[in-house]
């Protein structure tokens, strides 16, 4: 199978455009990634530190119509919380549930600073749960992965009690997060060995994701290191026809993760027959997809619509 190199990858400096090579994608983990909230919401609107991204995207216009619950304990650890968003609209029926699960190069990045993925997905009538989760260098793989895998059981396991159906429970994640989201979602024994099944889930999101790449930086060894074998760390080694449906979002712009990564999973996924959708955004950048869930990003990325219609499509 041919891979491809990304442009960043610290060992090849000088590539600026996506060129082959013989085996597993590369993925560097360039200084912009290591600073993934400073391009958070790089779509034209938002600029400068991280700090005034985060406070822009979550400007109350941006997280009016739900009730948030902090702080429930899926683990003992303190890092092991979720916080839910429920709509304040009364239902008539269950609501479907997403878990969302933050991105920032495994190593960054709180549940607190996406609070307007949550709010916008509770205005839209859906549950959403958004978990911490432990991070490198106090951790290394597969123990974030693990630790979602007890947050998605743990909200398949209660969510009835909030009003949620636990019969339309979705997985989604953005960057290092669709990551781990889709690694759960593929990889039967993670959700398995927390008490659940990945048949249980309704469907798996990614947006702006990195699904196959070498372990070949000290930065990524810092994170994958104990990984006894690379491949089983990439969402694209296990490919399976019945997989829950995907959806997969990335900007053509992204020069942190590019967008081929999108495009071969969803490529590999239907040819082994199952059910992927790709989402391409010409131009935009790797914070463009979460960034569209934002008041002020809306008319920027049609994210939010898309992954609305893709969940009331399932």
């Amino acid at each position: 199978m041919q891979s491809l190199s990304l442009p960043y990858t610290l060992h090849q400096p000088q590539l600026n455009c996506i060129q082959p090579c013989p085996a597993w994608r590369t993925l560097g983990m360039a200084p912009t990634l290591r600073s993934l909230p400073v391009l958070l919401l790089s779509i034209g609107l938002l600029s400068g530190c991280s700090s005034a991204a985060f406070l822009a995207a979550n400007l109350p216009t941006a997280i009016g119509g739900s009730d948030r619950t902090g702080g429930l304990a899926y683990g003992p650890e303190s890092r092991q919380e979720l916080d839910l968003y429920v709509p304040q609209a009364p239902a008539t029926e269950p609501r479907p549930v997403i878990v969302f699960i933050h991105g920032g190069s495994w190593a960054t990045g709180s549940k607190n600073q996406y609070r307007f993925v949550g709010s916008s997905l509770a205005e839209q009538g859906f549950i959403a749960s958004l978990p911490n989760y432990r991070l490198s260098p106090a951790v290394k793989f597969p123990v974030f992965v693990e630790d979602a895998a007890q947050a998605v059981a743990w909200t398949l396991h209660n969510i009835e009690r909030y009003g949620g159906d636990p019969r339309r429970v979705f997985v989604m994640g953005h960057s290092a997060g669709a990551h781990i989201a889709l690694l759960l979602a593929l990889d039967r024994h993670y959700l398995a060995d927390a008490g659940a099944s990945a048949d249980d889930l309704r469907g798996a999101i990614g947006l702006s994701g990195p699904y196959d790449f070498k372990i070949n930086t000290d930065r990524l060894r810092m994170v994958f290191g104990a990984a006894p074998d690379p491949r089983a760390t990439q969402p694209i080694g296990f490919v399976r026809g019945d997989a829950p449906p995907l959806l997969l979002v990335h900007g053509t712009g992204d020069k942190v993760c590019w967008s081929e990564h999108s495009i071969r999973l969803t490529e590999q996924i239907r040819a082994a027959g199952g059910s992927a959708e790709l989402k391409l955004y010409p131009g935009l950048g790797h914070g463009s997809t979460v960034g569209g869930f934002s008041a002020l990003g809306r008319n920027q990325s049609p994210s939010l619509a898309d992954v609305t219609a893709f969940l009331r499509a399932h």
